[in-house]
């Protein structure tokens, strides 16, 4: 969690074979949700995701569904939100975004952050029907707390496009 020693563990994660490095993502892993809530920490975690083996992406996306509360809640935890979205197994993102979906208040969160409105883009896609619809629902409903944010905006745009391409009118500005 060094603002230094962050960069030399993701240059590690990424030059090194997966045997080399096998401790290091150990020893990251046993603190893991308080690194990917930290300012430099978070990082670290991105690159075990990006470069990590299937097994270490697999336990990391366990132990992030299992915290989402604490990451949704940090400053930086939409960008392992999103890391987590992209590199992690399909069983794994789609339990990532069925966790998401049912925290109050996570996914409108998530879409406001400057990586999290991507994650959740990822999320709408991942989804099965029923579950995306009610994902578009969510959404929706907070129209207005989306257009106020600058990447909530991206969202927004997202939603108001799909709703134009399955003529359903006009989406709520409340």
């Amino acid at each position: 969690r060094h603002r230094y020693g962050g960069r030399i563990v993701q240059q590690l994660l990424k030059a090194c074979g997966a045997p080399q490095v096998r401790g290091l993502a150990e020893a990251l892993m046993q603190d893991i949700i308080m690194t990917a809530c930290h300012s430099f920490g978070h990082h670290s975690v991105r690159h075990l995701l990006q470069f990590g083996t299937e097994e270490q992406r697999h336990q990391l996306a366990q132990k992030i569904v299992s915290s989402i509360d604490t990451i949704c809640n940090s400053k930086v935890g939409d960008g392992v939100i999103a890391s987590a979205m992209e590199h992690a197994s399909s069983e794994d993102t789609l339990l990532l975004a069925r966790t998401l979906l049912v925290g109050p208040g996570l996914l409108v969160g998530l879409a406001q952050g400057r990586h999290g409105h991507g994650a959740v883009l990822r999320i709408l896609q991942v989804l099965d029907s029923q579950e995306s619809a009610h994902a578009y629902t969510v959404l929706a409903d907070e129209m207005a707390t989306l257009r106020a944010s600058r990447y909530g905006r991206v969202v927004a745009k997202h939603l108001e496009e799909k709703e134009v391409a399955h003529g359903h009118g006009q989406l709520e500005s409340t």
